[in-house]
């Protein structure tokens, strides 16, 4: 019997990426956004046009096995309304965060993931169940995230310019003035809240204290998470996206003593979903 053609896909809500293994043979593509929740038909032109870009035809598309892991996928409703949208006979849809799980514990099966980019969320493996913590977004949550680093950074402005706390970086941001910044927030999406990420960064590690603060106070959040999640001495530990290596050494050192990089990619947890599918 011929090994059925497997098909991961991982949706992210600044673009998506697709891969194909058909035999010895493997294919990868790209498209756009697939955040289900804030672009539904958005995110379904994009998915079909990147399973367009893998070559198949519509009987072999039918017949692939294909998981896909994708942002926005809030609950089972959510995954439900894609695959129905999808129609694909052997198509499992899961959020985002599941398949970077598994991808990153493909082989050993058990730790935890915080994985920081312009969002956050915390995950934790362990006899083959996944759980997590966060990923709620900005307006609830997404501690350490990078929108989380820009909007504390201008509140430390604000607030500086009330005659709190100053340094080189809320200085540094007053030079646009308050007003400016005010209206900049109100009408921001947590990506561009997410462009001021970098500068918080790069004065705290020129030992700007309020930058520091944020940092620690992102990492408190994490500490706290991570371990009312399950985490414990030993337990394999990775940091994942754009900003998660930042927080490496805000880290207690119980926990430094537990980072390890990612064992796989999120399409290989993807690879691993798919291949259950009957």
């Amino acid at each position: 019997m011929t090994a059925p053609i497997l098909i991961a896909v991982d949706g992210g809500g600044t673009g998506s990426r697709y891969a194909m293994r058909r035999g010895a043979d493997t294919f990868e593509a790209v498209s756009g956004p697939a955040n289900v929740s804030s672009d539904f038909d958005g995110a379904l032109g994009n998915l079909r046009e990147g399973l367009r870009k893998l070559g198949l035809s519509a009987g072999e598309l039918a017949e692939a096995r294909i998981c896909m892991g994708l942002a926005g996928v809030l609950n089972d409703g959510d995954a439900a309304r894609v695959a129905d949208a999808l129609a694909l006979p052997f198509l499992t849809v899961l959020d985002d965060r599941a398949i970077a799980l598994r991808g990153a514990f493909h082989s050993s099966g058990k730790g935890c993931v915080a994985g920081i980019g312009t969002g956050s969320y915390l995950g934790i493996l362990e006899d083959g169940k996944a759980r997590f913590a966060g990923g709620w977004g900005l307006a609830l949550g997404d501690e350490a995230s990078g929108a989380w680093l820009g909007r504390e950074a201008l509140r430390a402005a604000l607030f500086a310019c009330e005659g709190g706390e100053t340094s080189p970086l809320t200085e540094h941001l007053l030079t646009t003035p308050p007003s400016d910044l005010i209206r900049l927030a109100a009408q921001a999406a947590p990506h561009r809240f997410g462009q001021f990420a970098p500068e918080v960064i790069s004065f705290a590690q020129q030992g700007d204290q309020i930058a520091v603060g944020i940092l620690e106070t992102g990492a408190a959040y994490l500490e706290t998470g991570l371990r009312r999640l399950g985490w414990k001495e030993g337990v394999p530990l990775v940091l994942t996206g754009g900003l998660g290596p930042i927080y490496a050494h805000y880290l207690p050192a119980e926990m430094q003593a537990t980072l390890q990089k990612p064992e796989g990619s999120a399409l290989e947890g993807a690879f691993l979903y798919a291949t259950e599918i009957e």
